[in-house]
């Protein structure tokens, strides 16, 4: 062969190499959903039950994942979530997140009508080493001027978590 030739090749070699390196993914996340498109979210939780391998070492982030669609008739949402380790309850927020724009488009990444939203819920999480490890998570969406909260919201398809190092 040629020295350009073989240039050539090795400069075709490397960025194949190259490629391969980059579509590597050595993220330590660990992601869950659970659907719920024909219930919607309720006011019972939906139970998260943690692997070691999410929460082994270090300090974790902790977000709520929502898909929603078009269906959804609120701008926000008001979500209860909880940390339990073994039997013992570590940590509960009720939160408020917003889902919409003031003129109505959907906050959230996607294409189509099914938008996501990555919510932030905690930072620097140290889990603790009682096992095993629970998240849960509930809706506490009220009607302006009731008194009964609503029992399900449609439109929300499902609820992840995601567990990702600090």
């Amino acid at each position: 062969m040629k020295n350009d030739t073989k240039e050539k090749v090795r400069s075709l070699v490397g960025l194949i190499g190259l490629l391969i390196c980059m579509s590597c993914n050595y993220d330590n996340s660990y992601t869950d959903y659970k659907n719920i498109v024909k219930e919607g979210l309720g006011t019972t939780p939906l139970v998260f039950n943690l692997p070691e391998k999410a929460i082994d070492s270090g300090k974790k982030n902790v977000f709520i994942l929502l898909r929603n669609d078009n269906s959804y008739p609120y701008a926000n949402v008001f979500l209860i979530a909880s940390l339990q380790a073994g039997e013992e309850q570590v940590t509960q927020d009720t939160l408020e997140y917003a889902m919409a724009a003031p003129d109505g488009t959907w906050l959230g990444s996607g294409f189509t009508e099914v938008k996501e939203s990555k919510l932030w819920w905690k930072e620097g999480v140290v889990f603790p080493k009682k096992r095993p490890i629970f998240i849960k998570v509930s809706q506490a969406v009220r009607n302006n001027g009731a008194a009964e909260g609503v029992s399900n919201l449609k439109g929300i398809l499902s609820v992840g978590i995601s567990i990702e190092d600090q």
